[in-house]
């Protein structure tokens, strides 16, 4: 869409974005208005977990589909909460079919081979019939443990064998760029562990404030259109703007030490403005790619201040505002070690978790 359809329609490079977005907002309203305010976001998915027990699978083509229009429009924003709200339903209902099958093994057995296999296939919950508890399908906790184990280690296969054989554009994997160690890198600890502080407090605070203007369930159609006429002015200003950035960190990485720190900073607060608005005006999706792209920017203008080991600058700038946003160390560094040099996560680890305790003991410190 985005780098066909311009050609067959012959439309100047500098007004591309905006007939993509703003037809796409029309779009993106009325499903908005008759489908439903999807993709949740991941903090939904985990309350409707934490109230119900599971997330419901059915609503899955709701999802896919809301979270293709948007993404596809060129969205400030990630593809994290629609794959979240997938994955959750996935295994719920891998869950559920483990259950079925426990619950007619005895049935089961005695068939043959080709009749179990279709009874794999074709098992359906009956009319008001309930499962048990997935914990009373397991003779102790340690079997269940190893069951979990289990299936988190079939996770983690699947998930380095995918990038193996599919690589992202070098984007989310372990980087190795070559980088010279200076023990004058630690004056700029101080200096970015507060720019990072900031960065972090003022996304997660523009959330918020667009969440009380704009949050309610009113005027669908209309919100939209202010949405994309919001995106479509910040692609004017740079391409960055546009989509989640998580395909442009790397190389963004790459280059920003080039850039203005004026048009870096500037970057920085349009890409959150964009990002945190958008999604209230129905532009739905993850904010996490975007918060790191725009806190990489604001930790790349600081780089250009200290001529020690800049990328160690802007790694500990994106490693306290992920998780002063994120509130979750452990995640915050697991994201990032993905993302930056290797050789950096050792700082990684030690910022998140440092930030997160200075945080929770000065609670004056949260956005």
């Amino acid at each position: 869409m985005w780098k066909s359809l311009p050609t067959w329609l012959s439309i100047p490079a500098e007004w591309q974005a905006v007939a993509i977005i703003m037809p796409s907002s029309i779009l993106i309203g009325l499903a908005q208005k008759y489908v439903g305010a999807y993709p949740l976001t991941i903090a939904q998915i985990l309350g409707e977990v934490r109230v119900q027990g599971h997330f419901s699978y059915q609503n899955w083509w709701k999802i896919l589909f809301m979270a293709l229009l948007i993404l596809g429009a060129g969205a400030s924003i990630g593809p994290e909460a629609s794959a979240s709200g997938l994955v959750a339903g996935m295994v719920y209902w891998l869950g559920s079919r483990y259950k079925l099958l426990r619950d007619q093994a005895p049935v089961n057995s005695a068939k043959s081979l080709a009749s179990q296999l279709q009874a794999i296939i074709f098992t359906r919950l009956s009319h008001g019939q309930q499962l048990r508890p997935i914990s009373t399908y397991f003779s102790s906790r340690r079997q269940r443990q190893a069951f979990y184990l289990g299936w988190t280690l079939v996770g983690l296969v699947g998930f380095f064998s995918y990038f193996h054989f599919f690589p992202q554009e070098g984007v989310i994997g372990f980087h190795h760029p070559p980088l010279h160690w200076q023990w004058q890198a630690i004056l700029v600890v101080v200096p970015a562990l507060v720019v990072g502080w900031g960065s972090g407090f003022g996304f997660v605070k523009v959330s918020r404030i667009s969440e009380r203007w704009l949050g309610d369930t009113k005027w669908p159609l209309l919100k939209a259109i202010g949405g994309g006429l919001l995106l479509g002015l910040g692609a004017r200003f740079s391409p960055a703007i546009l989509f989640s950035g998580e395909f442009s960190i790397v190389p963004f990485a790459h280059h920003s030490l080039a850039m203005s720190p004026l048009f870096l900073i500037t970057l920085a607060i349009v890409k959150t403005v964009v990002t945190n608005f958008g999604f209230a005006l129905g532009w739905r999706g993850g904010t996490i790619f975007p918060a790191i792209f725009s806190s990489l920017a604001t930790g790349a203008a600081l780089a250009q201040a200290f001529p020690w080991m800049p990328r160690l600058t802007a790694t500990l700038v994106v490693a306290t505002a992920i998780t002063i946003i994120l509130e979750k160390p452990l995640v915050s560094a697991a994201i990032l070690i993905l993302l930056l040099p290797i050789q950096l996560s050792p700082f990684i680890i030690l910022t998140c978790f440092a930030t997160n305790w200075l945080v929770d003991k000065h609670p004056q410190l949260k956005p």
